[in-house]
Parts: C-alpha cells; structure tokens; sequence
C-alpha cells in the first residue's frame, strides 16, 4: 500500500488541514492615522480589527457625541506567523509597525478581542458615554467584578475613570468605588 492509497480521497475523512488561525498583534500607527492604517491593511486581506468608542466632547460649549480609537495609535491585525506577514505591514500607509518588546512581537490574547468585538454595538463602537450620563442617585448595575449583577445607587465621580456608588450590603449602605467601565445604568 503507498501513501497514495492512504489518502482519503474527495469528501471522505478529514480532508485537508485547516489553515492555522494566526494570532491577534498589535500594531503601533502614525499619530491620529488608526483609521487610515486600518483600511489600508483590509485592503491588503489582512483581518485587522480597531476597537472604536463613542465619547462624549465639549466642543464650544455643546455636547457632542464622538468615535474615537479606543486605544489611540494602535489597533489588531490577526497573522499566521509574523516574520512572513511583517514586511507589507510595516510600509502600510499609518502604520509605525508592530508592537514588539525587544526582538518579540507579543500576542493579543483572543479573548480580549473577542471581548472588544462582542461589545461593540452595530456601529462597530463600545458605546462609554453611557456612564457619563449617569446622575446622583441614578439606579445602576454593576457588570464585572465580585458585585457583578448587584444594582445599587450612583453617588459620585471619583475621577475621570472610576465611580462612588452606594450599595445595600448587610442592611445598611455601603459606599464601593468602582471603575466606570463596570457600571451601567439599570434597565427599568
């Protein structure tokens, strides 16, 4: 038997391997060029991802609603090896190049892009105005953390990204600080 004869032939057993998935990098870009550098590697067919969000400016006295790079000057591009994909990134329009430390070029865990991805509403933002607009006494719930699931009472701004909120533990209030990004307002 040679191992022309052991290969499975058309539609039976495995079939070929599948090509490997690569691994997220980030890539370091030119400043204020994320959206740039991001469509010049679509359209170079590399699957690259930039986490946008949605925050609210002052903007001459009025309130505006804007996206921004969650991660102002990088974003993620999923390759296969990165010394063979590395050379088209580096002259890509808005990129610097990869994110290394000293001669590596570490990995973006999957599950934090793929926690950013799942965040991301239609408009393929991570909407973070929503607790800009939360007010003194406002019912919110807590969505990460050890109180994950509690609701309690926004109290105060502790600072640009962390919050006081009251909640009722053992049968008095209790006032926690927690980041921003862990809190939501309360459906209903």
């Amino acid at each position: 038997m040679t191992d022309h004869d052991r290969r499975p032939g058309p539609g039976i057993g495995p079939g070929p391997e599948p090509r490997p998935r690569g691994q997220w990098r980030a890539v370091y870009c030119k400043p204020r060029e994320e959206q740039r550098a991001h469509l010049h590697l679509l359209n170079q067919d590399y699957r690259a991802f930039l986490p946008l969000a949605r925050v609210r400016k002052r903007n001459r006295g009025r309130d505006r609603s804007l996206l921004e790079p969650m991660f102002p000057r990088y974003l993620f591009v999923r390759l296969a090896d990165y010394r063979e994909d590395f050379g088209p990134i580096r002259s890509t329009r808005g990129v610097v190049g990869l994110v290394r430390m000293g001669d590596d070029v570490p990995c973006v865990p999957d599950e934090l892009i793929d926690l950013l991805q799942a965040r991301c509403e239609a408009g393929g933002a991570i909407d973070l105005t929503e607790f800009e607009r939360l007010a003194e006494g406002d019912e919110v719930e807590i969505t990460a953390g050890p109180f994950a699931g509690l609701k309690g009472l926004f109290h105060a701004r502790t600072g640009e990204q962390r919050a006081l909120v009251l909640l009722e533990l053992l049968g008095k209030p209790q006032k926690l600080t927690l980041p921003t990004t862990d809190l939501r307002k309360a459906k209903g």
